[in-house]
């Protein structure tokens, strides 16, 4: 029992005689007795007891247990019902009304005392079982309010990362860019963008953070910030070549130290629309994938190390485009993808890029994900990215 105070019995009906012994017994043991008339009133403390015990004999006993019941509520206090042998019949129809346990005369006092201490320990954990409750909905409410916090924040998070995307592909001659960005949560690790350098050129990156959430959704902040196309000297301007900014910015993640070296692949390139050349360096991203207009679709490999991980130099590309070719960039999200009945990855990838290459370019991406990467089954962010040139 929690309470140091005697455990209270309230006793309803007179005690008989023979049964001193046993009132003893309790008392000795600790018990606190009380009596009090059974059926005339309910007792105004009942709550206040431990254990009731009733007076069996008359119906009127079983009746006046189950207004005790009834009047205990959502406590427990178990009712014990004491009974002559005559009464046999009557345990079931005691059971039904709210009685515990029930104890046949003549008992031992031994007897009504381990049967008082059974009781009790039960009660007793009763009690406890509804106080761990009471903890656990005080619990569950904190954790509610946490929840609803982190999700507070979380669409805070989400608000400002799709801020910092741009809101439509700028318009370039002789070329088209259009964009699927697909996260897997509210936030995610990738990050795309597109601007104009000048009238000849358009430069454009995607990027993943690996993994979910604030911290993912932080690094692509830092990427959109630490990005730096061209720099300018004086009334001229240079457009900084793809593998010195991803130098740059490398450089700039590896002097911040982190505690824990964030993994994020990326793919930055600058197109010429006059010349129809596109410069592009990578690191540790996918390759990105060639769909000619006429020929089949390949992937231009390269080397390229994740971004913040060492100082190091990256590779720069050149590739020579004509009119209704197109070049995807995306994120790992299909990497794991399958097509009909191609191998997953690599091979279904170009197969369905066979499959829609004269769409144009936002049809295009469209119909990739669709059939690559059914959206209840995306596991991760995806961003599709795809620069269809034009005449």
């Amino acid at each position: 029992m929690r309470s140091a105070d005697p455990a209270r019995i309230l006793w309803c009906g007179a005690l008989p005689p023979e049964e001193d012994d046993a009132r003893r017994a309790l008392e000795k043991a600790g018990f606190a007795i009380h009596a009090n008339p059974p059926g005339a009133s309910d007792p105004e403390d009942l709550l206040q007891n431990h254990l009731i015990f009733v007076e069996g004999g008359r119906l009127e006993d079983l009746q006046f247990c189950n207004r005790l019941r009834l009047k205990v509520g959502d406590s427990f206090i178990p009712i014990l019902y004491l009974m002559s042998e005559n009464q046999a019949a009557l345990p079931f129809d005691g059971l039904e009304t709210g009685v515990d346990a029930y104890l046949l005369r003549p008992f031992a006092p031994q007897v009504l005392l381990a049967q008082a201490q059974a009781l009790l320990r039960i009660k007793d954990l009763h009690d406890r079982l509804v106080d761990k409750t009471a903890e656990v909905h005080q619990i569950n409410k904190r954790l509610e309010a946490a929840h609803k916090k982190v999700d507070q924040e979380l669409e805070l998070a989400r608000r400002i990362q799709q801020s910092f995307l741009p809101q439509s592909m700028p318009d370039v001659p002789r070329a088209k860019l259009a964009v699927l960005y697909l996260p897997s949560g509210r936030v995610g690790g990738d990050f795309y963008d597109a601007f104009r350098l000048d009238e000849h050129h358009v430069g454009f990156y995607v990027a993943d953070a690996m993994g979910h959430g604030v911290p993912a959704s932080l690094l692509t902040i830092f990427l959109k910030r630490g990005v730096r196309p061209k720099e300018i000297i004086g009334k001229e301007y240079r457009i900084i070549p793809p593998h010195e900014v991803l130098q740059r910015l490398n450089r700039d993640l590896v002097d911040q130290s982190l505690a824990d070296n964030p993994f994020i692949t990326m793919i930055y390139g600058v197109f010429n629309h006059h010349e129809r050349t596109l410069r592009y360096s990578r690191a540790g991203h996918p390759f990105p994938l060639y769909v000619p207009a006429d020929g089949e679709p390949q992937l231009w490999k390269g080397e390229g190390t994740l971004l913040g991980i060492v100082d190091t130099h990256y590779e720069l590309q050149t590739q020579t485009v004509r009119p209704g070719d197109k070049i995807l960039f995306y994120t790992d999200g299909l990497d794991s993808c399958t097509f009909e009945n191609n191998p997953a990855g690599k091979e279904s990838l170009l197969a369905c890029a066979a499959r829609y290459r004269a769409k144009p370019a936002a049809d295009f991406i469209e119909r990739l994900s669709a059939d690559l990467i059914p959206q209840p089954d995306q596991p991760d962010d995806l961003t599709l990215l795809a620069l269809e040139v034009v005449e």
